[in-house]
């Protein structure tokens, strides 16, 4: 499964994400976020930018709650699906979040006029590797194969993710697999030694089979 900040620790271009929030503070209020609180794109017929200046938020489908990524701090998203006549995703929440929201069309006169667009096209270049990644994961594999890739997924997050979200809730969230079935390869991989879950937390991965 795709992993957003291993994709920015490998990037050279780490820092761009850090030059546009510092710079956009000046026209933006930060403000304090609790867990479980939800953002919404949308606001008074305005697409919105939202700014995560610390914290983590997960992005879930508004239709269904899936749950597409993990977004970690620092991160600009909302120029995802500009285009589109009404976003159906919002964010929610992990822990306490700092955050800004600023409306699309502002942003980019602000890109505009402080020389922000080399910085803005490393950002999409990574959100395009984003959905790359999430599409090869996903898309086109066996439900087994789905299933590892988000156990190692969830090895990859952080430590009060991983000790707050069951193995089963983790996939359950971003998967339409049926809870018996996840249950099953669960047991069956903990079982074969494959895996180390307690109460419901995955521990440890020592290997995942290619077959099952």
């Amino acid at each position: 499964m795709y992993n957003f900040s291993k994709i920015l620790q490998q990037s050279k271009s780490a820092p761009f994400i850090d030059i546009i929030l510092n710079s956009i503070k000046s026209i933006i209020k930060i403000r304090q976020g609790r867990p479980s609180q939800r953002f919404y794109l949308d606001q008074t017929d305005k697409k919105m930018c939202f700014l995560l200046y610390s914290g983590t938020c997960i992005a879930k489908r508004t239709n269904d709650s899936l749950v597409l990524s993990t977004i970690n701090s620092p991160s600009v998203f909302g120029l995802h699906d500009v285009f589109h006549e009404k976003s159906d995703i919002h964010l929610l929440a992990v822990n306490d979040v700092e955050y800004g929201m600023v409306a699309v069309d502002d942003f980019l006169t602000y890109a505009d006029e402080h020389h922000l667009w080399k910085e803005i096209s490393y950002m999409l270049m990574l959100s395009a590797t984003r959905f790359s990644e999430y599409q090869r994961e996903t898309v086109g594999v066996s439900n087994y194969e789905l299933i590892c890739n988000l156990l190692v997924s969830l090895s990859l997050e952080s430590f009060e993710i991983r000790a707050t979200t069951t193995a089963l809730e983790y996939i359950q969230e971003r998967s339409i697999l049926s809870r018996s079935g996840i249950m099953k390869t669960l047991s069956s991989l903990k079982e074969g030694g494959y895996i180390v879950i307690k109460k419901g937390l995955l521990i440890s991965i020592n290997s995942l089979p290619k077959k099952f």
